[in-house]
């Protein structure tokens, strides 16, 4: 198994622990508090106002959603709804429709981090060339920032451009001596053959 395919499991394996945390949690919290809160002083119309007061987690992310279609309904150049509802596509691992608001997004701003995560959503869907120019050009516009270079490193890997890969850690390592992933990927790539 590759090294970047058991990253990103365990990276989706976390994401969904922590979405599942987000959505099952207040639930667990609500039931706890609405038998403590609402045994003593239940009424007719207490029961139908605890659900709506409560709130169901996606209930209140699909009214998310819906605002934010709105606002960028309203103004298709809204700049932050367009990446606000990408990166909760991203979230829900629906990285075709992340993409199209990402795309919408960077035609009416440059920005580097929606490059990043445009870069994510082209990686996911096995878009490999685009994924890397997304972020390359991300690191052009962030220097500073190693997860662009990491990110292209990666999908230099998985293009099998070993050695294109193997100079960006070693810039990685520069720039991030103890970071945990940089060193992992110094390992892996010094590991791997030279191609």
């Amino acid at each position: 198994m590759k090294r970047e395919t058991i990253i990103f499991t365990a990276c989706g394996f976390l994401l969904g622990l922590t979405i599942g945390s987000l959505v099952i949690g207040p639930k667990v919290a609500q039931s706890k508090l609405a038998g403590a809160s609402t045994a003593p002083a239940a009424t007719s119309e207490a029961p139908a106002a605890a659900p709506a007061a409560g709130g169901n987690p996606m209930g209140a992310v699909m009214q998310q959603l819906a605002a934010l279609k709105e606002a960028i309904a309203r103004d298709p150049n809204n700049f932050d709804a367009l990446v606000q509802l990408g990166g909760m596509y991203m979230d829900a691992a629906k990285f075709p429709q992340a993409a199209e608001y990402l795309e919408r997004a960077v035609a009416i701003r440059d920005d580097a981090s929606a490059r990043m995560d445009l870069g994510v959503c082209y990686k996911q869907t096995g878009q490999l060339d685009r994924a890397l120019d997304e972020f390359q050009r991300a690191a052009k516009m962030a220097p500073d920032q190693w997860q662009p270079i990491f990110n292209e490193a990666i999908v230099l890997i998985d293009l099998h451009r070993v050695d294109e890969a193997k100079v960006l850690a070693a810039k990685l390592q520069q720039m991030k001596p103890r970071e945990p992933q940089v060193l992992k990927l110094v390992e892996t790539l010094n590991a791997a053959k030279p191609q």
